[in-house]
């Protein structure tokens, strides 16, 4: 089970919408994706039933009926989505019912309902599609550089809510902006949270590894096909791997408030 990649993927768009940036896919693009797991044998999965299947081959017992998926032969790909974009429920949830895929969708509390965000009645609905749904925090300010007292609430409130209104355990975070710290994977771990995901790229061992925090390939609009193929088959491109590394050097190097005040001068100040 080493070389699983998990991918992230954010927004949806045109292939002729320009007013998008890079973490937004185009439509045909992530239908071409998912169509060439499908016709090459490899299974589309959520992070719980990837962790459902590693509790069963370590002999591990799993902890709710809805895990108990039973075993998949295939090669798995994790699918994750961040930012709980309205094109997740309309556009994401049709194309992996059709190839018979899950996923898991990372929602923000506060971006929960506004426009062109989804609901809570579409979050509800993709858990009861057998989607898995996971914790993107209450905002999505950084989370390093907070004292102990505010992150603990950002990180238990968010988790409780979910799980309030999907009537599931939540057990998966994403790091809202990508910087995280010791202490925020501390509290992570305090409050309840079984993995983290980052926006780290890199493959998962879920076997032998340390599965508490978790890589991620960032699925970007300038991929194609080809640059896909490479990242499910465990050998990215150069350019991927150039570039990614290259981008969370520079993310150690300025920090997340350096980060934060060149990302206000290109797009503007966060409204959360």
């Amino acid at each position: 089970m080493d070389k699983i990649p998990i991918l992230l993927y954010h927004d949806f768009c045109s292939s002729t919408d320009r007013t998008k940036n890079n973490l937004a896919l185009t439509w045909e693009n992530f239908k071409e994706e998912m169509s060439y797991l499908h016709q090459n044998g490899l299974l589309g999965v959520s992070l719980a039933r990837m962790t459902a299947e590693v509790e069963y081959l370590k002999g591990e017992e799993p902890k709710t009926s809805d895990e108990k998926q039973g075993l998949d032969s295939r090669k798995k790909v994790v699918l994750t989505f961040d930012g709980g974009d309205m094109s997740h429920y309309h556009f994401v949830l049709p194309i992996l019912k059709e190839f018979g895929f899950s996923a898991t969708f990372f929602v923000t509390i506060n971006e929960i309902g506004k426009e062109g965000r989804m609901d809570w009645t579409m979050i509800y609905d993709l858990s009861k599609n057998g989607m898995d749904v996971g914790s993107g925090g209450l905002g999505s300010s950084f989370l390093t550089g907070r004292n102990n007292y505010t992150l603990l609430h950002e990180l238990l409130m968010s988790k409780q809510i979910l799980e309030k209104y999907i009537r599931k355990r939540i057990n998966f975070l994403s790091i809202p902006q990508g910087f995280y710290n010791k202490q925020v994977l501390s509290i992570a771990g305090d409050v309840g949270f079984k993995a983290v995901c980052t926006s780290d790229a890199g493959y998962n061992d879920f076997l032998g590894g340390d599965l508490f925090i978790l890589k991620r390939f960032t699925m970007r609009k300038n991929y194609r096909l080809k640059a896909f193929k490479s990242i499910v088959l465990g050998a990215p491109q150069a350019f991927i791997r150039i570039f990614e590394a290259g981008r969370l050097s520079l993310r150690n190097l300025l920090g997340y408030q350096v980060y934060d005040k060149l990302r206000s001068l290109r797009h503007g100040p966060r409204k959360d």
